[in-house]
């Protein structure tokens, strides 16, 4: 009979330490050697973000996109976003989801934009380097994704559900537009390496993509490897247009296995040869075309109802009239070409 916790076997300890908290799964690693190996191999679930204030985890929250709750099949995903309440250093976002973790710089407010930006992304590569082995659902949320961060994804051997959201208020400061396009750019160069070398393509059941700068022609190249996904969302990409579903609805050789699909708010318009091709993913059992252009609601609910026949399926919700009302916005311009001190 085994006189300690430790004395059990190996098997049976990651089994029972695969229900603790992160929380107490951190505190029990620290105890030795041997526990933190245990720890580690006990975390296969994890939520994580970074905000520098608490007024911008506020913000984060708010930003974030409230994603349908999916009725018709199991979702790999949690209904919300990963920031849904102001954080704390390492504190749980929310009592009754142990996997959601945020993390707030201290004293951020003195630091500059790019020390910050330093500091988010060697910390985001030094937890996916470290856990990377055995995490298999990954929620992150990132201010943006850097070439760094990009590799770590990408070599995690063990991920099935992956969701990247790119926060559209990572901090509240000013940021000059040099240095926002400079970003954007390497952004857009790490989405190529993610989506090249991806690891898990192979295995990937679920990926969900809010508002990075990953293009038509990477996601492509991502699902040509991911024959088994199950889950598709891509929220705000602007950069993804009507080339996607073209490939969903001839060459991608996964679409009977895709069964939840949310297209909301991305480049490129709807229309009929678009509709054609929903006809054509025949296993589908949920449908989410919220904000999309080019098709009324209630022709998505006709096509539906004589065709489609999908379980759950939210249309476009049509734009709000203004009328022939002007808005008119002012910004300084000397907030707009702020350099950082």
């Amino acid at each position: 009979m085994a006189q300690s916790l430790m004395d059990l076997p190996p098997e049976i300890l990651v089994q029972t330490l695969s229900f603790l908290p992160i929380r107490a799964l951190l505190r029990f690693s620290q105890t030795c050697r041997h526990s933190r190996s245990l720890a580690r191999s006990s975390l296969h679930t994890l939520s994580f973000g970074i905000n520098s204030t608490r007024i911008s985890g506020i913000i984060s929250r708010i930003g974030a996109t409230q994603y349908p709750r999916v009725k018709a099949v199991q979702s790999c995903f949690s209904a919300t976003s990963v920031t849904d309440n102001a954080p704390s250093p390492f504190e749980d976002l929310e009592n009754d989801d142990p996997h959601k973790v945020s993390v707030l710089i201290p004293d951020a407010e003195t630091f500059g934009y790019m020390t910050l930006l330093s500091f988010h992304t060697a910390l985001t590569k030094s937890v996916l380097s470290r856990h990377g082995s055995t995490l298999r659902t990954l929620e992150l949320s990132l201010w943006t994704l850097t070439t760094p961060v990009a590799k770590a994804i990408a070599n995690m051997p063990a991920i099935r559900a992956l969701s990247i959201r790119i926060e559209d208020f990572p901090h509240v400061r000013a940021v000059s537009r040099n240095k926002v396009t400079q970003q954007r750019l390497e952004q857009r160069q790490a989405w190529g390496l993610l989506t090249a070398n991806a690891a898990w393509a192979p295995r990937l059941a679920a990926l969900r993509i809010e508002g990075g700068e990953v293009n038509t022609a990477q996601l492509i190249n991502l699902l040509r490897k991911s024959r088994w996904c199950r889950e598709l969302w891509l929220c705000k990409c602007a950069l993804v247009g009507r080339q996607l579903w073209n490939f969903l609805g001839s060459e991608y050789e996964g679409r009977a296995a895709l069964e939840i699909l949310g297209v909301m708010r991305c480049g490129g318009q709807l229309d009929e040869d678009v509709l054609d091709v929903i006809g054509t993913l025949t296993s589908l059992r949920f449908l989410s075309l919220h904000g999309c252009h080019g098709i009324s609601s209630k022709t998505i609910e006709k096509r539906n109802d004589e065709d489609w026949r999908i379980p759950q399926c939210i249309p476009p919700v049509p734009e709000i009239s203004q009328g022939h009302t002007s808005t008119v916005i002012e910004v300084d311009p000397l907030y707009l070409d702020a350099e950082e001190y």
